[in-house]
């Protein structure tokens, strides 16, 4: 239970310039020294040498961290099955250690190889570390509207904070967009199998590096699946409105599952009330909550445990809303330059893509919007601490110094049948709306949709499994469409 809750938590222009690529693309094929990586079990590991700034192949470089669970069988083997991180902030660890099983990756390894790797400044491919002393001390309120004075405030606090990232860490601070992570993933794909395309399976901030693939190299594209959608062709303001509002629906379809089912342990009773009278008496459950609907129905992680929580914080217990929250903590290392550095890392990553947020007045009116129909969930809009509240914020890039290295921008990519989108029909950090605004700009593009409730849509349905497991051995046996039922 605490694994998998802990990884669901994780998460949340011009065509690519691409100088220095035509280099890099006639080097000879990288060799990869594997051998057990130590802190997974059952799992090689191997560096890969990539620079730091693509734009300047010669210049400075640092080593990428590959996880490879090797086919159980040699002779069955039909090749490599990459699979892309998400969060922004998951790696080797949670792709082939806490979410080994319910990512079928043991299944796939009855045919492939399956490596994943730990993305720039994540794990052990030159962590983010930033100071302590300079972590934001200013927050914008979770109960209301910010105020400019507030919002202004929560600037000038992200200004040092972002400083001392840079300076601990050095220039891959700067360089941490999901283009560059596309480009390191093309060197993984040179490395790998440098003359075949990539099968690949990318799953929630995973779906926008291997978006930002596909753009760039879509001639390599032989099986790329995106799950649990991320859509980066609509600025920051609307993409967190869409959150805020699947998270919403998500909470009203836990209302609906108490109603019916006895076994909800607050069947009969107003579960929005209780969930108000819980975060006056445990102001942690207003975050926790969120983070535990990425769970859906499952009974183990989702519903059954947040009624329960629910239940037991309104009775005076709090037992398990606090190892409920240990077990959903985003950063733990031992370190705290390199705890305080995930928090960095988060906001090195989504401000690189989504740029400084700078104009109170235009983003309020969104939050507006939000204030009228998800009140309850509106803090999640305005977030400014993204590891201590397991979520994204207009305050995550308050304050930002740069502008996007990889700005919103609609796909710039043609038709491409090797392409498959998958999204359940209710995932409240990726709704579905992302999938198809996605889908709709890959022509020729194939759609699975399935009626679940829960983040990734591979792990909460059987029939999106069955389906994507076969699209990746032959994406020409899988239709345009397909709706997998509950």
């Amino acid at each position: 239970m605490p694994k998998r809750l802990a990884f669901l938590a994780l998460i949340l222009a011009a065509p690519f310039a691409l100088s220095g690529e035509a280099a890099l693309g006639q080097t000879a094929k990288p060799e990869l020294k594997w051998s057990a990586c130590g802190d997974v079990p059952e799992t090689d590991c191997a560096g890969l040498e990539v620079p730091i700034d693509y734009a300047k192949p010669n210049g400075a470089k640092f080593t990428l961290r590959l996880g490879r669970a090797p086919a159980v069988n040699p002779a069955k083997r039909k090749g490599v099955l990459l699979i892309l991180p998400g969060g922004p902030g998951a790696g080797i660890i949670e792709e082939l250690g806490g979410m080994r099983t319910e990512q079928h990756v043991p299944e796939f390894q009855q045919q492939y190889d399956v490596v994943t790797f730990d993305p720039r400044g994540i794990g052990k491919s030159s962590p983010v570390r930033c100071d302590p002393k300079a972590a934001p001390r200013a927050g914008l309120p979770m109960d209301r509207k910010p105020t400019q004075a507030e919002f202004d405030a929560v600037a000038r606090a992200n200004v040092p904070f972002f400083k001392s990232c840079a300076d601990a860490t050095g220039e891959l601070f700067w360089h941490l967009s999901s283009k560059e992570t596309a480009q390191d993933i093309e060197r993984i794909r040179q490395a790998l199998t440098p003359n075949e395309g990539i099968v690949s399976y990318a799953a929630s901030y995973g779906s926008e590096y291997g978006a930002a693939y596909l753009e760039a190299y879509p001639q390599h594209v032989k099986a790329l699946i995106l799950d649990a959608v991320m859509d980066h062709t609509v600025d920051y303001a609307p993409f967190l409105a869409r959150n805020v509002l699947s998270v919403q629906d998500s909470f009203e379809r836990l209302e609906q599952w108490c109603a019916q089912e006895t076994k909800c342990a607050l069947h009969g009773k107003d579960l929005a009330a209780a969930f108000d009278a819980a975060i006056a008496r445990e102001p942690k459950t207003r975050t926790l909550v969120p983070q535990m609907l990425a769970g859906g129905d499952e009974p183990q992680f989702g519903w059954p445990m947040v009624a329960q929580m629910l239940a037991e914080v309104g009775g005076g217990e709090s037992k398990m809303l606090k190892e409920i929250a240990a077990a959903l903590a985003l950063s733990t290392n031992e370190d705290p330059w390199l705890r305080v550095g995930k928090d960095g890392l988060f906001r090195g990553v989504m401000c690189s893509d989504y740029g400084p947020q700078r104009d109170y007045a235009k983003v309020a009116v969104t939050g507006d919007m939000l204030a009228k129909v998800a009140p309850r969930f509106l803090w999640k809009f305005w977030n400014s601490s993204p590891m201590e509240h397991a979520s994204a914020g207009i305050g995550v890039c308050v304050g930002w110094p740069r502008e996007a290295r990889f700005p919103p921008h609609s796909l710039k990519v043609g038709p491409h049948r090797n392409v498959l989108v998958l999204n359940a029909t209710h995932d409240p950090p990726t709704p579905l709306a992302n999938a198809l605004s996605v889908y709709l700009q890959i022509p020729e593009a194939r759609l699975v949709v399935a009626d679940a409730d829960g983040h990734q849509a591979l792990i909460v349905s059987k029939c999106a499994y069955e389906t994507a497991a076969r699209f990746l051995a032959d994406p020409k046996s899988v239709s345009s469409i397909t709706l997998c039922p509950k």
